[in-house]
């Protein structure tokens, strides 16, 4: 014999358990919208390549040099100008080389560095991407990381790439030609888009304009 109150008492009991788990859910969400809420009046012609919030980078390591290991702090002070690369690019990266290559000569002091991460961790060195950059008349900084730490940063900065082996057994690399823009609190400030604008160098100083009066 069913006990019918019981029943109803029970269906009662898991609809409020119910609601109450959706209340909570929607609590959560907007609280965690207003944390990630961007506050800024971000002007409009910074819309396209303005990141709304800065992202925030987790822990990463990379082999700068033979001595020195690029960490956050080392993208802390100073604006950072990244672009992911490698030795087999041309012609496809030389937009995005000489755009970084442009800022560096627009801006040269201290408080500006650039940087090429190598996307082909198991098949090149540090040495050997430099020295392509170096054919090419191109001087940054070069870090580079097991393929495994590559793609764990690559998606940090949501770098897009794309690795396959070809017929003849060589790796071959396609991407997106973004340059990442980090502000001086080590953050994803903004992301330069190909086709690189001739005013790349008015849109920095109002990036940094931007980054005094707001933050």
């Amino acid at each position: 014999m069913v006990d019918i109150p019981k029943n109803i008492n029970s269906k009662r009991f898991l609809l409020t358990y119910l609601v109450i788990i959706m209340f909570l859910l929607l609590l959560w969400v907007i609280q965690l919208r207003a944390v990630h809420e961007d506050k800024r009046e971000i002007p409009v012609e910074m819309m396209a390549y303005i990141e709304s919030p800065p992202r925030t980078l987790s822990d990463i390591s990379l082999n700068l040099n033979g001595e020195q290991v690029l960490t956050n702090s080392w993208l802390e002070g100073k604006w950072t100008f990244v672009y992911f690369s490698h030795s087999n690019c041309l012609p496809l990266c030389r937009p995005a080389l000489q755009a970084m290559d442009y800022v560096k000569s627009s801006f040269v002091n201290n408080h500006f560095q650039f940087l090429v991460i190598g996307l082909d961790g198991d098949n090149e060195t540090k040495s050997s991407l430099t020295e392509f950059l170096t054919s090419q008349q191109f001087n940054f900084e070069v870090a580079t990381a097991s393929s495994a730490k590559i793609e764990e940063i690559a998606r940090e900065f949501r770098a897009l790439f794309l690795k396959t082996r070809t017929p003849d057994g060589r790796d071959a690399i396609e991407q997106e030609h973004h340059i990442f823009v980090l502000d001086p609190k080590g953050r994803i400030y903004a992301t330069l888009k190909p086709p690189f604008s001739i005013n790349i160098k008015e849109d920095v100083l109002n990036l940094r304009d931007f980054y005094a009066r707001s933050e």
